[in-house]
């Protein structure tokens, strides 16, 4: 049993270190189930902790990536010297994300008239409905 908590501490910090806004992405999780594997962890070892410690899986579809674009974005947004700088910046980072050209357009115009998190969630909310 002794072996099993040194793994599980191996495996919780390789969680804590991937870990963004308590969330761990898709692959990032398929990852560290196969590390776990390698080390001898049982799979509902590393699932009971994840659930213990409230963490989501992300997964790594269309949606999750508008939401992590539009929420930089929108960071981003508050912290601009430049606003012609912000879109070319934001652009070229959605397109690093894999969005298309025309998701990344429409969700820069919308911000551009969005000021609050409320008016933002609306703006995911029309896109994710279509």
């Amino acid at each position: 049993m002794g072996t099993e908590i040194v793994k599980l501490k191996i495996i919780s910090g390789m969680i804590q270190s991937s870990m963004i806004n308590n969330a761990l992405e898709q692959t990032e999780y398929e990852f560290i189930c196969s590390i776990g594997s390698h080390l001898g962890l049982m799979q509902d070892v590393i699932d009971e902790y994840i659930k213990e410690e409230e963490i989501f899986i992300l997964p790594d579809n269309l949606t999750s990536k508008v939401i992590r674009f539009y929420k930089m974005a929108l960071r981003d947004k508050k912290q601009r010297k430049s606003y012609f700088k912000w879109v070319r910046a934001s652009y070229k980072q959605g397109l690093h994300m894999g969005l298309p050209q025309d998701t990344i357009r429409n969700f820069l115009y919308d911000l551009h008239f969005c000021e609050e998190y409320s008016e933002g969630e609306q703006v995911i909310k029309k896109y994710l409905a279509k």
